[in-house]
């Protein structure tokens, strides 16, 4: 388990400058924090000349504090006509402010109040991991990483340009200023990269020199003779190098995976081209008439329940602000399995440090009262949880990107053939689709086969699981105001219908609705919402069918696609190529195997996809992009001496 996160609040000391009582020391010069953060990180990292001519460029910070010097290079950036396409600032914190002290301090100054005020708006909750703030319509993405540095560090993805260290003095914090830390930074930093810091200390300059920064002291600022500015002697590998003949990509599949990374592309200034072999967006398993975004919680918080939150938090942002009647941030109830199932569950938010902000805890009679009617138990109240139609939110993402993503429905993808630097897909009769330098399969059940894969092969092991939902008019109902789930969920209702399910099938193929899923999903209905008991299924009850793709470890597929032909483990006990190592088939990417979780993980898939298309910061940690890389399986038979 990594530090919980402490959030700081805003403590002024007799001279009105910002204190942390737990350092014993302020945020920043007396001189004042923004002439420091201009003064020691710009100028000390030669900003903004640095990053001229770029189109991209990324900013390292250990010690976000309040936001001081993201907030100087964001106006640095703005000010300048030759500033890069996209500027990422990633910076870590484990005692993070809320919004409204970053609006009291920052609103003093008029000039950086509009811009304080949008970092406040978009602020996200104190939960431990990675959080992705995009500004200046995407041009500008702040990536808070909320956690310890020493904890935080090895578990980056990234190539860092240049480094803000920032943090409280050594001698008051040293675990920010461990041989850990330094190391760190050493393996993020791109060639070339350049570091700069306030502090003098020896601990700090004989710390960067022997982690390999060349380190050199030059004038300080604001009264303090010195401070530190170094640079990085890295060669330049052929790794390093991102660039694609063309920025044009084929997605293959429009369902809310394919939807989510085309616009991740498209944001980055890609052409994309979106085949589909259906009518319209969203026929497959994307066509549910409305679904919940979901989180999971778990003692140990494992990977499926750090990816889940993270994703749920990233649509979260994603849907804020969007209008229309397809989505509503209503709040979530899950049910507890029983009803002494309540104190533990207690126990574990305190244990996982989470705040009420993200999830708390209600008995059975204040989940009555917050849902409107009668809840069996109590359960875990997140009152972010929102539903969502998929296929609406594809049409909105499609309309706000004009033409740079081309959609093609009724354009059935049979194979898809590496032809040169390109990729080609062809339809059933052999005729070519379209090419491009770089391809998504997003096709869900049809990934492995589009990807050169037989039926059940293990290398990319995807099962067909069944699910029905069952529709009753609300007039009929005891429907809730926010969605509440256990066993099986229920919807508020969704134009004038309550939905309730779903089924889970492994292997069934039917499409039909059945009167005995209906009848299965209204008991699962009574156990959550006692009220709502049916003598028999109403004769106007709707259904709806979807099949859902699902891998053995029950995350998703999200990321590089391996090359299988020709790859060997070393024979049992012996590992084959560890996971980074595997070989990949060139330009060609997979986000799919989402099962019931595609509308929590499918914008952070598209998100992951774009930045390693682009060789940019990941919006999740290096252990979650190993846990859902698409070469997993593949890396397992090798480890266990099996041929691929």
């Amino acid at each position: 388990m990594p530090k919980l996160i402490h959030p700081a609040s805003l403590v002024l000391d007799a001279d009105g400058m910002p204190y942390a009582a737990q350092y014993g020391d302020i945020y920043h010069s007396r001189a004042g924090g923004y002439a420091q953060a201009r003064g020691v990180f710009l100028a000390g990292n030669e900003l903004p000349l640095a990053w001229q001519e770029r189109r991209s460029f990324t900013i390292l910070e250990t010690g976000f504090g309040l936001g001081t010097n993201f907030l100087a290079t964001w106006a640095a950036w703005r000010a300048q006509a030759r500033r890069p396409r996209r500027l990422h600032f990633v910076s870590i914190e484990l005692h993070p402010f809320g919004a409204d002290d970053l609006r009291a301090w920052h609103g003093r100054d008029p000039e950086m109040a509009p811009l304080a005020e949008a970092l406040a708006a978009a602020w996200p909750v104190a939960t431990p991991g990675m959080h992705r703030l995009e500004f200046d319509g995407g041009q500008v993405v702040l990536t808070l990483v909320f956690g310890d540095a020493a904890a935080v560090l090895p578990n980056l993805r990234m190539q860092a340009d240049a480094f803000y260290l920032d943090g409280f003095a050594p001698a008051r914090n040293p675990d920010m200023w461990s041989m850990t830390v330094f190391e760190g930074l050493v393996k993020l930093a791109a060639p070339g990269a350049t570091i700069a810091t306030y502090t003098v200390a020896h601990k700090v300059f004989n710390g960067l020199a022997a982690a390999g920064f060349a380190v050199r002291r030059v004038p300080g600022f604001g009264g303090k003779q010195e401070m530190l500015v170094g640079r990085i002697n890295k060669p330049l590998a052929a790794s390093d190098i991102v660039q694609w003949p063309e920025r044009h990509a084929l997605v293959i599949g429009a369902g809310i995976a394919g939807v989510t990374a085309a616009d991740s592309l498209a944001a980055r200034g890609w052409r994309v081209t979106l085949l589909d072999g259906a009518a319209g967006v969203a026929r497959g398993a994307s066509s549910t008439p409305a679904g919940a975004l979901h989180a999971v919680l778990s003692r140990d918080d494992n990977r499926l329940a750090r990816f889940t939150r993270a994703g749920y938090l990233y649509m979260d942002r994603r849907l804020q602000g969007l209008p229309g009647d397809w989505h509503a941030a209503c709040g979530r109830i899950d049910s507890l399995g029983d009803e002494a199932g309540e104190e533990r569950a207690a126990q574990l938010i305190a244990h996982l440090g989470l705040p009420p902000e993200f999830v708390s805890k209600l008995d059975a009679a204040a989940a009555s009262d917050c849902a409107g009617t009668r809840v069996a138990r109590g359960g875990y109240w997140f009152p972010r949880g929102s539903w969502l139609q998929a296929s609406a939110y594809c049409e909105a993402v499609l309309a706000r990107r004009g033409g740079l993503i081309d959609l093609r429905s009724a354009c059935a993808v049979a194979t898809l053939t590496r032809v040169g630097d390109e990729w080609t897909a062809f339809d059933p009769k052999g005729q070519a689709l379209a090419s491009a330098p770089v391809a998504i399969l997003a096709a869900g059940l049809d990934l492995a086969r589009l990807a050169g894969m037989p039926d059940g092969s293990p290398v990319l092991p995807l099962q067909r699981v069944r699910g029905q939902l069952s529709g009753l008019p609300a007039h009929l109902c005891r429907a809730p105001r926010v969605l509440v789930s256990g066993e099986g969920y229920c919807l508020p209702p969704v134009q004038g219908i309550m939905w309730t399910g779903a089924s889970y099938g492994p292997g069934d193929v039917d499409d039909s609705v059945r009167s005995a899923e209906h009848i299965s999903n209204l008991q699962r209905l009574v156990r959550l919402l006692p009220d709502n008991h049916f003598a028999e299924v109403p004769m106007d009850c709707a259904g709806h069918v979807g099949f859902r793709a699902v891998a053995p470890d029950r995350l998703p597929l999200v990321g590089a696609l391996p090359e299988v032909h020709g790859v060997t483990g070393h024979g049992p006990g012996r590992r084959g190529p560890a996971l980074a190592g595997l070989p990949r088939q060139p330009g060609l990417y997979a986000s799919g195997a989402m099962a019931s979780r595609g509308l929590t993980w499918a914008a952070l898939a598209g998100d992951i996809l774009a930045s390693l298309i682009e060789g940019e910061p990941p919006p999740v940690e290096a252990d979650l992009l190993d846990a859902v890389d698409p070469g997993r399986f593949l890396e397992r038979r090798l480890r266990r001496g099996h041929v691929a």
